[in-house]
């Protein structure tokens, strides 16, 4: 049940006793010491003292959680306010415990629940670490890193998420990375062009062709502005080395499936003046007591 506590003036005091039905976390990376007043120029409009409160390191005041409430105290120059204070286990870092406080801390209402992708970042980061030091992470390595940390992720989800880090980490190795601007401009460079007449389509290790949708809509708009079409380079997104020909050859036989149905269409309209790529046959029905068929 929320149960809020107002600071009334920058300097006011919470009494820590409105903590005391609270039952705090246990971690696996650190040991919990309690709710502390900690003295600094916070901020604050009120405080929930059925939630834990921003999580800080003892030692070095490194804030794992909380963040948004922390900023809030900050803004308001509260002098003194709660926060569940910790001390880091032997044989644990900074990073192993962002990893599981900083993940796992957000996965309640109201704190924005950490994504997938949140996750990820933070996966690739543990596995990056581990080859610094010599040891490579397995599938294995992999879930049990998931397990650690609370989530509601299904176990496909998680294997997916593994494969795709590993996948990403092992190509920083041997590929050079580019993002779509960047791509345009090296294919510009290489195929003496300017920039706005270069477009670039990402292929990744998954199978979507999202990339390459955005890119056919790109050329339709720049075809109807200039009456010609772009040059297109590909490049390719976490994907290792030894993969990369198939990834280029599946790029190119995506490429050729669209300018073959792109050709059909030209056929279509030297035959028929008329014919329409788009069908728009109406819209639907929406204005709630007047519409009820669709609207041409």
């Amino acid at each position: 049940m929320t149960q809020f506590v107002q600071f009334n003036s920058p300097c006011d005091v919470i009494d820590l006793s409105v903590y005391k039905s609270l039952k705090l976390p246990q971690y696996r990376t650190v040991e919990v010491i309690g709710v502390k007043n900690l003295l600094e120029s916070f901020l604050v409009r009120g405080w929930d003292t059925s939630k834990i409160p921003p999580i800080v390191e003892e030692n070095d005041n490194c804030l794992y959680d909380g963040f948004s409430r922390h900023e809030a105290l900050l803004n308001k120059d509260q002098q003194e306010s709660p926060y569940l204070v910790v001390t880091r286990k032997k044989g644990y870092s900074v990073e192993d415990v962002i990893d599981e406080i900083g993940l796992g801390a957000n996965n309640h209402t109201p704190s924005r629940k950490a994504s997938i992708l949140d996750f990820k970042k933070r996966f690739a980061a543990f596995v990056i670490r581990q080859n610094e030091n010599g040891r490579e992470v397995t599938v294995n390595d992999g879930i049990e890193w998931f397990a650690t940390i609370p989530n509601t992720f299904s176990d496909e989800k998680i294997i997916g998420a593994i494969e795709d880090v590993f996948g990403a980490v092992k190509s920083t190795r041997n590929m050079e990375a580019f993002t779509k601007r960047d791509a345009e401009q090296k294919g510009a460079d290489l195929l003496n062009l300017d920039r706005s007449k270069v477009f670039a389509i990402n292929k990744g290790r998954a199978s979507t062709k999202t990339y390459l949708q955005r890119v056919v809509v790109d050329i339709i708009e720049y075809y109807k502005e200039y009456g010609d079409v772009p040059s297109v380079v590909g490049f390719l997104s976490k994907v290792e080395a030894e993969d990369s020909d198939v990834k280029r050859k599946e790029l190119e036989k995506d490429v050729e499936k669209i300018n073959r149905a792109m050709s059909s269409l030209a056929d279509r309209y030297k035959a028929d003046a008329d014919y329409n790529f788009i069908k728009l046959e109406g819209f639907l029905p929406q204005v709630i007591d007047e519409e009820t068929d669709l609207i041409k």
